[in-house]
């Protein structure tokens, strides 16, 4: 299982992509630390039920273990490549998005 299927059955909206990136990149800092759905959710100041869906999809697909109501970042270098590749890319969508909006202000004068 990988990364990718986990997002397959996930639905693909953005919202739900960088709550994706904001649960891995707080997981991967505490690493080795085992966190509940309920202070994830408090962290990244979502809603627990889409935060709670989101680490068991991951679970599921082997990106994070879980440990009881505790989840942990799997810190294995091949989990490393996926998850950074779907970082990489959640960034540089996340960029396009921002330049088109700032092009649209700057033609249409919204400032």
């Amino acid at each position: 299982m990988t990364m990718r299927s986990a997002m397959e059955r996930l639905s693909g909206d953005r919202v739900t992509e960088n709550t994706v990136r904001d649960v891995l990149e707080l997981l991967r800092i505490n690493a080795g630390r085992g966190l509940s759905s309920r202070d994830i959710a408090q962290r990244l100041e979502r809603p627990e039920v889409s935060v709670e869906m989101i680490l068991s999809e991951l679970a599921r697909a082997f990106v994070l273990k879980k440990d009881g109501s505790a989840y942990s970042y799997d810190n294995d270098p091949v989990n490393n490549l996926d998850v950074d590749r779907f970082m990489r890319r959640t960034d540089s969508h996340n960029a396009l998005v921002q330049s088109n909006v700032a092009r649209f202000r700057d033609r249409y004068g919204f400032r």
